[in-house]
């Protein structure tokens, strides 16, 4: 059987449709801390060994249709089967009992060591096959997925080749010549004085001998009668750390013969592992016609596996707490759309819920985001903790776990891909940046700029708020302008008003097809007509004109009035005004 020609060889993917597909590598630069995708990727992990690989997973954009597809309709699957989604986790335990094989097998040089750990990972894969199978087929017609349907017709192929079914009749024979060796005869010839000068080895057992309790009465039994307990315990490998180091010891004159009795325990070992050696080298000669078995193709979908359960278990998490997820309508890359109901930070939504089931449905608060012909790129304003960076950083993981193949948090959604996703949230000053907060935030934006294109997403947060009001107003106005040229698009969360409430001027004067729009995170009166508090609603309107500064200082007690008041009562200053 040639090489490809082996079916324990095939090789499947269920996140590739080329099995041989490697994970692309994207330069996210400030992109990964932005969204906290380290934080998805721990959600989405059934196990922290799972962690990096998903974490570079989300990182992976992809912007094939036909890929993405592929993985929703794995995902689809498995949470339309609770019952093969549990057999699955199962599974994933006995896959990586292999691992722990592996180890064994590096540890030791002992031959008989070696086929030990290949039958019980011969074992442990049929087992393996068999329990695959079997979650598949029980799943019948509930199985739609290509990659699914794949791995069935794998495992169903694998039974039925002629290696593995004789594997199957013969392993449990080679298992049992293992299994069964519990003890060895030995004979040991004395000299004259009763000392041992040679022993030679007489059966391999499958009884285990037991030291006897009365030394006399076994020794002078007068019987021929096989017994497995005898007459006395000699040694044990617990004393070993001593007779490593008997040869460097002076013993007294009375101890000479049983030093030399226990000093020949060694070579006798040793003696006693090479004939065990021997046995298993014809346990050998069985497994040559199993080396075409590899473990492979198992441990590559238990990767895959544990990424789509680690989904599925999130997916119904999320659920149980209120909170819709779906999976999102596929458009085309060229409409360069984006269209979500009932949307929310996925970040926010583990933040609240801790790993916990709790009703969120009070605490998250629901929007709709619609990129399109009236509108792709958009000037978000209102208040200060008015959820506009919460928002603009929602609409990015959204958009990952969509080209992820994975459900999103919304209650409905139609989505183009995207080739990049580029954000630009205000950082600290650093005493390390030599031309200050401004020119980094220059020099990030000018490097966003060499990569993006017209199927980007940009999300662009307080950008520029490190300068005067004139002179960001200006600069911003020139990057939305550019932003419209290129085609992308785009969130820029600022407090600037101005320039939200310039949006159709820039449309005007600037070509281009993506439309400049005003998004607004509202303010809500709490009833008596005066007082607002944050709705965390962002609706498309004009700017409000303000970011409602007064009104949250008079919620933290710390407007003019409300100092002052508190001044005079400390007698600090007088009444006047």
């Amino acid at each position: 059987m040639s090489a490809r020609e082996n079916v324990f060889d095939q090789r499947i993917s269920l996140l590739w449709l080329n099995p041989d597909q490697e994970m692309p590598s994207s330069n996210w630069g400030h992109t990964a801390p932005d969204l906290e995708l380290a934080e998805i990727a721990k959600a989405l992990s059934l196990h922290p060994q799972h962690t990096q690989r998903i974490l570079k997973l989300l990182h992976s954009l992809t912007t094939d249709p036909a890929v993405i597809e592929y993985r929703q309709a794995v995902l689809d699957d498995l949470l339309h089967n609770p019952a093969l989604a549990n057999g699955l986790e199962d599974l994933l335990g006995k896959i990586q009992t292999f691992d722990r094989y592996a180890e064994l097998g590096r540890k030791s040089d002992a031959s008989i060591h070696q086929v030990v750990y290949r039958l019980g990972e011969l074992q442990n894969y049929l087992d393996c096959i068999g329990t695959l199978r079997g979650l598949l087929d029980a799943a019948d017609r509930n199985l739609h997925s290509a990659g699914l349907q794949a791995i069935r017709a794998l495992a169903r192929r694998i039974e039925a080749d002629e290696t593995f079914g004789r594997l199957k009749r013969e392993l449990p024979g080679m298992l049992a010549k293992i299994e069964n060796i519990h003890s060895v005869t030995i004979g040991v010839n004395l000299n004259s004085d009763l000392a041992p000068v040679g022993a030679t080895l007489l059966a391999i057992n499958n009884f285990r001998y037991k030291g006897s309790a009365s030394f006399m009465s076994r020794l002078f039994r007068g019987d021929d009668k096989p017994e497995t307990e005898g007459i006395a315990p000699l040694h044990g490998t617990s004393g070993m750390q001593e007779v490593h180091t008997l040869d460097a010891i002076v013993f007294p004159e009375e101890e000479r013969a049983k030093a030399s009795a226990t000093m020949m325990l060694m070579p006798l070992l040793k003696d006693l592992s090479q004939i065990l050696d021997k046995i298993s080298k014809r346990i050998v000669q069985g497994l040559r016609d199993y080396m075409q078995i590899e473990i492979g193709f198992l441990l590559q979908i238990r990767e895959d596996l544990a990424f789509y359960l680690g989904a599925a278990r999130l997916i119904q998490r999320l659920r149980a707490c209120g909170l819709p997820l779906c999976r999102p309508t596929l458009a085309p890359m060229a409409e360069r759309v984006g269209e979500l109901q009932d949307a929310y930070n996925l970040n926010l939504a583990l933040l609240y819920s801790e790993g916990r089931t709790v009703d969120l449905r009070d605490r998250i608060v629901l929007n709709d985001v619609t990129f399109g012909e009236e509108g792709r790129i958009f000037i978000l304003t209102g208040p200060n903790q008015g959820g506009k960076t919460v928002f603009s950083q929602g609409v990015g993981l959204a958009q990952v776990l969509f080209q992820a193949g994975l459900y999103v948090p919304a209650a409905s959604a139609r989505l183009s891909p995207v080739d990049g996703i580029y954000t630009h949230f205000a950082v600290a000053e650093k005493i390390s940046q030599q031309a200050g907060r401004l020119g980094e935030e220059a020099r990030r934006l000018n490097a966003i700029f060499t990569l993006a294109t017209r199927h980007s997403l940009l999300l662009l947060n307080e950008s520029f708020s490190s300068t005067s009001a004139g002179e960001s107003l200006y600069l911003a106005r020139d990057i939305v302008r550019v932003m419209r040229r290129l085609g992308t698009r785009a969130i820029f969360a600022t407090h600037l008003h101005d320039l939200a409430a310039d949006c159709a001027n820039i449309n005007a004067e600037t070509p281009g097809d993506s439309a400049v729009a005003s998004l607004v995170s509202v303010m809500v009166s709490e009833g008596d007509g005066e007082a607002l508090k944050r709705s965390y609603k962002i609706v498309p309107s004009p700017p409000m004109g303000r970011s409602y500064a007064r009104e949250i200082a008079a919620q933290y007690g710390i407007s003019y009035e409300q100092l002052t008041a508190a001044l005079q009562a400390r007698k600090l200053i007088d009444g006047e005004a």
